[in-house]
């Protein structure tokens, strides 16, 4: 599976990592690798979410999130 995001925008590497996320223009979080992909699994956070690692400050589409999303096919 290949994707265009940056080798340090994977979300599950790195468990201590934590990331924020909006959905309808309210922003949520700080939640860990593990809880940005439960929410992703359980339909709670879509690819066209923006989400932002804590430490980064830089907003993107959740879809852009190396293992975040399950690929289709």
């Amino acid at each position: 599976m290949e994707h265009s995001a940056p080798a340090d925008s994977s979300a599950g590497e790195n468990p201590e990592v934590e990331w924020l996320y909006t959905q309808k223009g309210e922003t949520f979080g700080p939640v860990s690798s593990v809880d940005l992909r439960a929410a992703a699994h359980l339909g709670f956070l879509g690819p066209d979410d923006l989400v932002c690692r804590k430490d980064r400050g830089k907003w993107m589409a959740a879809r852009s999130i190396r293992g975040l999303f399950k690929e289709a096919g």
